[in-house]
């Protein structure tokens, strides 16, 4: 019912939607209580994924977006989720598939008899958008090479990118803003006190 209540004509979209719930057969299990749980099906789905994609001979972007909306369409919706849990889930499916992951989930939710959206995915569509207003890349960061390069008093090389890359993982975690000051003050730290 998930794949003939999927909200997109894609075919990569509509083929997740058919195969991100066959990994329930091989981890399906019954406590003493007899609660039943398929605890990391979505790893077990993501695989058959690939394989089906391999077979179908998808090419490699259509591979790895297949894989991608499998194995993440399990998200959580919690109004309780930090920014750095709404930017790993971005980071990790990538910017260019949330469509695509909310018409997964959209679909699963039809096909499952609940309405279409619901207060928390609605208010997960709002996180989406105002998490995507801060830093994904290190490129949208508002320090560049330069800035490393003039701090360090160095040329430019492979250890640039290395100080970057903490940089823009602390601004991920939510240690830091994006801002120019504090990232030059974070900079000065990382050089003066972390010997970086």
């Amino acid at each position: 019912f998930s794949l003939k209540n999927a909200p997109t004509r894609d075919p990569i979209v509509r083929l997740a939607t058919l195969l991100h719930d066959t990994g329930k057969a091989a981890t399906f299990r019954k406590d003493s209580f007899g609660l039943i749980t398929f605890y990391n099906h979505e790893l077990v789905s993501a695989s058959i994924a690939r394989n089906v994609g391999e077979r179908l001979k998808l090419s490699k972007k259509d591979k790895e977006r297949l894989y991608l909306l499998v194995r993440y369409h399990q998200f959580t919706v919690d109004e309780r989720q930090t920014d750095s849990a709404v930017r790993r889930f971005i980071k990790n499916i990538g910017k260019e598939n949330l469509e695509d992951m909310l018409a997964l989930r959209i679909g699963d939710r039809l096909g499952g008899g609940a309405r279409e959206t619901s207060w928390r995915l609605e208010l997960f569509k709002n996180r989406l958008e105002d998490v995507q207003k801060q830093a994904f890349t290190v490129a949208d960061l508002k320090v560049d090479g330069y800035d490393v390069m003039k701090i360090y008093d160095i040329k430019p090389g492979p250890f640039i990118g290395k100080v970057l890359d903490i940089i823009f993982n602390d601004v991920l975690e939510g240690k830091i803003k994006n801002e120019r000051e504090q990232l030059l003050e974070r900079l000065k730290d990382l050089k003066k006190n972390e010997g970086v």
